[in-house]
């Protein structure tokens, strides 16, 4: 994901809040991240259709890292908060024998990288609204203990861009999201094993002539029921870039990551709150061309 040379760091998110970045001689998939935020596709009961009605939710999403890569010293670092806002409508329409709904959210980002010693010095902070995602089509089926989910998402620009900014909240660029989410739950025993896999497809970035190469993503979830109420996990991502990035200058450099880590449901509808909400953890074991780092998130979901 490495591009074009550049002679400062960037940092710039549409729905992610942690990338691009690039350093002095190097820069990665015009910054070094991507649209996917990692864990955040993953949840508890996530193809599941939910009951019939509008959902609102908030999501406060926080990473601490640093930079990972061949040429880059350890010594370039990002921490960064993340707010997300969207809703789904779930209707009582069906298409293809299964639930409609549709949703979208947008993001507001308040970030800050560092890196030193020289040449790579730099100081940059941003506060400002970030990207949106739209979901037009998103359809739930249920075969028994199986469950299974497929949209697609749009992320649209929607952010501040300065080609010559230290920092950017908008990648500025669309990218389309297809994703295929399947779930095995067991009600009697209170066991769920989910998968979430998804390919990201990236359009070129008009203020750069640049393109970020095609993205796979998976997200992985084992959790256990105690009760309606209350549920632990094991959650997990997977993320690498799978197509060479295309633009002036492009050397053949792709990134990667994992991460794993616990996470908590608390469904709030047990004291009369038709709601819930989700906290996890996840440590990023591995990154390559990439930041590497800790990831906490608090989801909170009202439905109306």
């Amino acid at each position: 994901m490495w591009c074009r040379l550049r002679k400062n760091i960037t940092f710039a998110t549409a729905v992610c809040a942690f990338g691009p970045f690039s350093i002095s001689e190097v820069r990665a998939a015009e910054g070094g991240l991507t649209n996917y935020v990692p864990g955040y596709y993953g949840d508890f009961a996530v193809a599941v259709a939910p009951q019939n009605g509008l959902y609102v939710y908030g999501t406060a999403y926080s990473y601490q890292a640093k930079l990972k890569g061949p040429a880059i010293p350890d010594t370039v670092s990002a921490s960064a908060m993340l707010y997300l806002s969207g809703f789904q409508y779930v209707t009582d329409h069906k298409i293809f024998g299964a639930t409609y709904a549709f949703g979208a959210y947008t993001t507001f980002l308040d970030a800050h990288t560092e890196a030193k010693p020289p040449p790579f010095s730099l100081d940059a902070s941003i506060a400002d609204r970030g990207d949106t995602s739209i979901s037009p089509l998103v359809l739930y089926w249920a075969f028994g203990n199986l469950y299974v989910s497929a949209y697609q998402s749009i992320i649209i620009p929607t952010g501040s861009y300065d080609d010559g900014a230290a920092l950017n909240a908008s990648r500025n660029y669309f990218t389309f999201d297809s994703v295929v989410a399947l779930t095995w739950l067991d009600q009697k025993q209170g066991l769920e094993i989910s998968l979430v896999p998804g390919v990201m497809f990236n359009t070129e970035n008009p203020a750069t002539d640049y393109r970020t190469g095609d993205e796979f993503h998976l997200d992985g979830m084992l959790n256990k029921y105690f009760s309606q109420s209350f549920a632990v996990g094991l959650h997990g991502y997977f993320y690498s870039q799978f197509t060479n990035d295309s633009g002036a200058g492009t050397p053949s450099i792709r990134s990667a990551s994992a991460g794993v880590g616990p996470a908590l449901l608390w469904n709030t509808t047990s004291i009369g709150i038709p709601g819930k909400i989700v906290g996890k953890w996840l440590h990023e074991v591995d990154a390559t061309n990439r930041f590497q780092g800790d990831i906490l998130s608090v989801t909170a979901a009202l439905k109306f």
